[in-house]
């Protein structure tokens, strides 16, 4: 069995122009073992069977490699991934990009807790950084605010609110990748504001759908930096989701 779904993870990255290596299938393997066991004492995701894990977690987070026809994957990047829960796409993107240098970052100390211990369970030659924090106290930091090439994210959010947690950590001609599912295009609209205020400009959609049985479109939406974000966003905690942008 273990092979058969290695084969089958393998085949699915490669549609999203990635190609695995023996070890980094070994890696995935050991991520979805201690994920298992961790999951059956603590809620990190809603479903740990391996089947949910490789398709819901690790191949969603892999078509982040759609992006690299329009931004390029091949050079050393420094990542930020707001509201990573179990790993999706941090440690992903880790197992697969030498080159990239990854923070991830979640407010639910449980989560965080699992992704260090995590840590120990697998070969990583990436230096990777593990926060728990609000992304609008993180973001008041000089050390981390516009100074990653990427931000990533698949929390559940508005694309307005999603971007006023996420823009403020990318320098000039970065990029935020959000992660999205349903509603895409009528979030973008709503967004356009907002992104223009956060210094962002909407660069592409890209659909996409998993390997599975009817399965739903999926988006990754390019947001590329264009200017500085005014110094006063993010608001301060709570805000961005009680008093969405407009």
């Amino acid at each position: 069995m273990k092979q058969d779904k290695l084969d089958f993870l393998q085949k699915s990255a490669q549609a999203f122009n990635i190609e695995l290596s023996q070890d980094q299938l070994d890696n995935f393997y050991k991520y979805w073992e201690f994920l298992n066991e961790y999951n059956s004492h603590t809620n990190i995701v809603s479903d740990a069977k391996i089947d949910t894990v490789f398709i819901k977690h690790f191949i969603d987070s892999l078509s982040f490699g759609l992006i690299s026809n329009y931004v390029s994957l091949d050079k050393p990047l420094k990542l930020i991934d707001i509201g990573t829960g179990g790993g999706f796409p941090s440690i992903v993107l880790a197992i697969v990009f030498k080159g990239l240098q990854v923070c991830a970052v979640d407010s639910v100390g449980k989560k965080i807790k699992f992704l260090e211990e995590l840590l120990t369970k697998i070969d990583l030659p990436n230096k990777i950084e593990i926060l728990n924090t609000r992304s609008e106290e993180l973001a008041r930091n000089s050390s981390y605010r516009e100074s990653f090439d990427i931000c990533a994210s698949r929390a559940v959010g508005k694309l307005n609110i999603l971007s006023e947690y996420c823009l403020p950590f990318v320098k000039k001609d970065g990029y935020f990748i959000a992660y999205k599912s349903l509603n895409a295009d009528e979030e973008l609209l709503e967004s356009q504001n907002a992104m223009q205020i956060l210094g962002g400009e909407f660069i592409k959609k890209i659909d996409y759908k998993l390997p599975e049985k009817d399965s739903i479109t999926r988006n990754l939406i390019i947001v590329q930096k264009k200017s500085s974000t005014p110094e006063k966003y993010p608001r301060k905690t709570g805000m961005p989701k009680k008093n969405p942008l407009l």
